[in-house]
């Protein structure tokens, strides 16, 4: 038997992809499971962009791209973003740049913040490349990051003597709360008064009050990660991108060179034509107010979700009722009792555990379908 490597024993599966697996043997069984734990826009891509794409191979434009993608989608990225092209990657999806990011940047002991609930792979990638995770608790301000407690936690940490990175992510999975534009003007205040250095994940950005910001607006050395997987309904074609200074930017390109390879010619063709048509979802607000109505009539604990496509509940009372011990207890429950699929919250931290993360991005009548369903295995 193979020895692993002690880089390799600190990646784990997270609850989130075991619980995943599990629905998908339900359903693989004829079961009829509604979905509130996905992760994706359950809309089409667009009949444009699909076409694109079919196009794309009937021209047999099938061959190896740049690694970083063909500079004709890196110039419209470039375009949106108002930068150089050198400052442009792409490739197949956004989680691609989560390790070439950390793995250009973090020396072993550096330290990187990010907030907690946290997205499963920010945790573990940070881990792998030899960092420091410092986890943000910002359960008691609903889920909002505030740049008071923020700059605390760095002089605790004494960042100024340090090499340190904090990962931003809003709208927030799983929380789907968005940060407050003027806290997160304060927030790079603070991050450049101590020396730490942004990675703003904005792949929900698309469905948030404010479509069209990015954390950038505040200053041009934050490195920003984006995909067109949900402003586009194009998680299967698996294209993402990273806005950041263009000597980081090269070495971005030798990773992706000499780990990933290239992105989809396809997609990436398909991609062009995405971000000509602006031909973005709709946001889910009408989803927002049924999931919010129901939860508040549960009496159920929460933060009011402003943006992206989830929302995580507290499900502390629920679970003293049925004598349920954690989430993954109580997401089996739903799942067995109801034929509801829900995400455990300890998959976002152990401090989780009474949470659930709820996708609401279903159609409304499924949604409220899937709610009724959850009441009658509650009440």
């Amino acid at each position: 038997m193979q020895q692993i490597s002690k880089r390799a024993t600190s990646l784990t599966s997270s609850p989130l992809y075991e619980f995943a697996k599990k629905v998908k043997e339900q359903e693989a069984q004829g079961r009829k499971i509604i979905s509130l734990g996905l992760g994706e826009p359950y809309y089409d891509t667009p009949e444009i962009i699909k076409q694109a794409g079919i196009e794309a191979i009937k021209n047999d434009k099938t061959h190896y791209n740049p690694a970083q993608g063909s500079m004709t989608l890196r110039k419209k990225i470039a375009e949106k973003y108002q930068v150089e092209v050198q400052c442009v990657s792409v490739s197949t999806g956004a989680k691609p740049f989560l390790g070439s990011i950390l793995w250009s940047l973090v020396d072993d002991g550096d330290l990187i913040f990010m907030t907690g609930p946290y997205y499963p792979p920010f945790f573990q990638i940070a881990q792998s490349c030899g960092g420091k995770v410092v986890l943000i608790d910002t359960k008691p301000t609903d889920f909002q990051l505030k740049a008071d407690v923020l700059d605390e936690i760095f002089a605790n940490n004494n960042t100024a003597e340090k090499k340190s990175f904090i990962i931003i992510n809003s709208p927030n999975n799983p929380s789907g709360v968005t940060y407050e534009k003027n806290e997160l003007k304060k927030i790079v205040e603070v991050c450049k008064k101590n020396n730490v250095t942004i990675i703003s994940d904005e792949c929900y950005s698309n469905f948030s009050p404010d479509p069209q910001f990015s954390l950038r607006q505040f200053n041009s050395e934050i490195i920003v990660i984006n995909s067109l997987s949900k402003s586009h309904a194009m998680t299967g074609w698996r294209i993402g991108y990273a806005i950041c200074p263009s000597d980081l930017n090269v070495t971005i390109g030798r990773f992706l060179e000499n780990y990933i390879g290239c992105p989809s010619s396809i997609s990436d063709a398909a991609a062009v034509v995405a971000l000509e048509s602006e031909s973005t979802l709709p946001d889910l607000v009408s989803q927002r107010e049924i999931m919010h109505s129901w939860l508040a009539e549960m009496k159920i604990s929460y933060a009011k979700s402003t943006g992206g496509i989830f929302i995580f509940p507290d499900f502390v009372d629920v679970m003293e009722k049925l004598n349920l011990k954690n989430s993954v207890e109580l997401a089996t429950y739903f799942l067995e009792k109801a034929g509801v699929a829900t995400t455990p919250g300890v998959s976002f931290g152990e401090k989780y555990d009474t949470h659930l993360r709820l996708s609401y991005c279903i159609k409304p009548d499924e949604l409220k379908l899937a709610l009724q369903e959850l009441e009658k295995v509650i009440i």
